[in-house]
């Protein structure tokens, strides 16, 4: 029988996704999500914050790098797998990775919010050469 290996982690994106090229050319996106967790302990309030380190492949990697910034939230379902390597010194290391399969943008982007876009219930910023110009 086959197991499920399937994670959804929402949370706040730590740091600039890093865009890279691997084999064939084939994009990949390296980021980090960081949950945090509330609650009391003998009514004493306790925080902890979990690292989740990201990695999205081929088109979704390139929206992951368009996209995300540090501090936006983003809900990603994948999965986990784990992966060894080597370092210099000959210390082998073993690092648990979530493979996204879909990332979900929650909350404005900074982008967004600095933009001159007019949105919904935002009127457009006017310019004094375009105050000028109203014919009445």
């Amino acid at each position: 029988m086959s197991g499920v290996n399937q994670i959804t982690i929402v949370g706040n994106v730590g740091a600039a996704p890093e865009l890279n090229y691997g084999q064939n050319n084939q994009p990949y996106c390296r980021f980090s999500v960081a949950v945090n967790e509330q609650w009391k302990n003998n009514g004493e309030k306790r925080e902890r914050v979990t690292w989740f380190p990201i990695i999205a492949f081929n088109g979704l990697s390139e929206n992951c790098a368009a996209y995300l910034e540090r501090g936006r939230t983003c809900a990603v379902i994948g999965r986990v797998q784990t992966r060894e390597y080597e370092d210099r010194e000959g210390t082998k290391h073993h690092v648990m990775q979530v493979i996204a399969e879909k990332v979900t943008f929650l909350g404005a982007s900074r982008k967004d919010e600095s933009s001159a876009a007019p949105r919904p219930g935002k009127p457009a910023p006017q310019s004094e050469s375009d105050a000028d110009s109203v014919p009445f």
